[in-house]
């Protein structure tokens, strides 16, 4: 079971809508991709798109409640609480109240946005009799340190709590999406201001601002989370609330890691992946659950601005960025759905073979398979049959976009190495390719730059990915093909029986009649040294 396990991409998809986008590439582009078994679970980590994921998450057991309140400029507006366990809990999106995305750039000032909304609204579902409530605090445009929510809270209830209608003092948990403190250099001002509209001058004030109110109102400056939403994790944990990592909060609503744990794949994803995303945010917990089973996750991001060394020290199997294959930026956010579904991407397949045999050259191929193509017989090359390669073969050479296949000979692989010759072959097949792809999947660990264009390498890819398969199917019959060819000129090694690898046939006629043009000197044990 491959498990799809994505956030959204903040301004352009919802988190389903990832999902059903990584799905569908998975379908078009993996060996037996529409008979894949694909668990797609939508998540979010207190941020936008929260409500949506609880709602999800709730299967029809949550009512939404439109509230009245105020934005972050004070302007009236009508605003939802999701409402479950029979009414006794409520669920709150801050950024569906006084979010970032409701504004204009022109509109975003932090020293002017306000949280009072965000507390009425609490105030509002506690009147209904919701004796918890969790509050989502992500994509806020705020930097008020809370002040605002407290305002609110104290206006209706004369003290720092609330209570429903019954007296019962309200539960409050807090979904989180960051571990920042409250003040300083890493603190809600500095980190998150800018994004708020803050300009360097802005930020110093809006840093005293929050030290002084932080003083006055009592609030503990270091806990983590505290600096969320502009101070609201430090102004709700004043008022009781357990701050929780939201990616935590909808975890357990899902049933996270007993998905993980069942999972063979684990593919993760959000829009920007930097390091924040390794504090606290979705992806981090989807690592640490991970870990705990073994698993490396893949992560799929509109944009990527770790180093390899980082995620992979992490425990990330590898990252695929729409940004690393478009270079044009708007184009990821405006046609994010199609690029990771991968409708407007051309991907290349590459696989070689003949690594291992003693004579003969190494054959690579460059692959690029047409939009919807799916064949049931394809998959590893070295699993099929020798009929079933060459059926293969017609059909892909006959069908791709682009093929190539390209044989690097015994004195080359001398000269450089076999692993250099199998990527040199995979390289020049890329080359020779009549159309240019955006995207190149190697099978294996390991491959070089190739004139600019993107690549991945996947261990076992030729078993896992259609693109790739074909190239191994193409390597494979060209090279079997040439070696029937040449063991006419040199019958009594068994070349077209056993394709030059080392059995005990092909052994024992080097040692009977020693070495030829097509043999590799380079291949051989110690004790065979005085053979080669």
């Amino acid at each position: 079971m491959i498990l799809i396990v994505p956030d959204k991409f903040k301004g352009s998809l919802r988190a389903d809508e990832v999902a059903d986008a990584i799905e569908s590439a998975l379908r078009r582009t993996m060996v037996g991709g529409p008979r894949q078994d694909i668990v797609k679970v939508p998540m979010a980590d207190g941020g936008d798109g929260s409500l949506e994921v609880m709602e999800q998450a709730m299967k029809g057991c949550s009512e939404r409640v439109r509230i009245d309140t105020f934005d972050a400029l004070m302007r009236p507006l009508k605003a939802p609480l999701l409402v479950f366990d029979g009414g006794a809990s409520a669920f709150i999106e801050m950024a569906k109240i006084c979010g970032l995305a409701m504004l204009s750039p022109e509109e975003r000032n932090p020293e002017v946005t306000t949280t009072y909304g965000l507390g009425l609204a609490m105030v509002k579902a506690a009147s209904l009799g919701c004796r918890k409530i969790v509050v989502a605090i992500g994509g806020s445009s705020t930097n008020d340190g809370g002040e605002g929510l407290l305002r609110a809270v104290k206006e209706a209830f004369s003290q720092s709590a609330l209570f429903t209608p019954n007296g019962e003092k309200v539960d409050l948990e807090v979904a989180c999406d960051v571990d920042n403190p409250l003040l300083g250099p890493n603190g809600a001002t500095m980190v998150y201001g800018p994004q708020k509209g803050a300009d360097p001058a802005m930020l110093e004030r809006l840093e005293r601002r929050m030290r002084i109110f932080a003083e006055d109102a009592g609030l503990d400056t270091t806990v983590p989370g505290g600096g969320a939403a502009g101070g609201v994790g430090a102004a709700l944990h004043s008022l009781g609330a357990v701050l929780t990592p939201g990616w935590q909060v909808f975890s357990t609503m899902v049933g996270l890691e007993e998905k993980i744990a069942g999972a063979e794949k684990v593919i993760t994803a959000e829009g920007r992946f930097d390091s924040q995303s390794l504090c606290g945010k979705l992806i981090d917990g989807v690592l640490s659950i991970c870990r705990k089973y073994g698993k490396k996750p893949i992560v799929v991001c509109g944009q990527n601005t770790l180093k390899r060394d980082i995620w992979k020290k992490a425990g990330i199997g590898d990252v695929f960025s729409l940004f690393e294959t478009v270079k044009v930026f708007e184009r990821c956010i405006k046609s994010a759905a199609s690029l990771l579904s991968g409708e407007d991407i051309l991907i290349a397949g590459c696989d070689e073979a003949g690594r291992g045999p003693l004579a003969g050259p190494v054959f690579a191929a460059a692959v690029i398979l047409p939009e919807g193509f799916f064949h049931p017989m394809l998959k590893d090359s070295k699993k099929m049959t020798e009929a079933q390669r060459n059926e293969l073969r017609t059909i892909i050479e006959k069908e791709a976009v682009a093929w190539a296949v390209t044989a690097i000979d015994a004195a080359e692989i001398d000269r450089i190495n076999i692993l250099n010759a199998s990527i040199k072959g995979m390289q020049e097949s890329v080359r020779k390719l009549t159309v240019r792809p955006d995207l190149i999947l190697v099978d294996g660990n390991r491959f070089s730059a190739c004139d600019g264009i993107p690549y991945h390498t996947v261990v076992k890819g030729d078993a896992e990915l259609q693109a790739i398969a074909a190239a191994s199917v193409l390597a494979k019959t060209h090279r079997d093909e040439y070696m029937r060819r040449i063991a006419e000129e040199f019958p009594q090694y068994g070349w077209d029986r056993n394709m030059a690898y080392p059995t005990k046939e092909h052994r024992e006629a080097i040692q009977k009649y020693g070495l030829t043009k097509y043999h590799r000197r380079s291949f051989h044990t110690p004790e065979e040294k005085e053979l080669f």
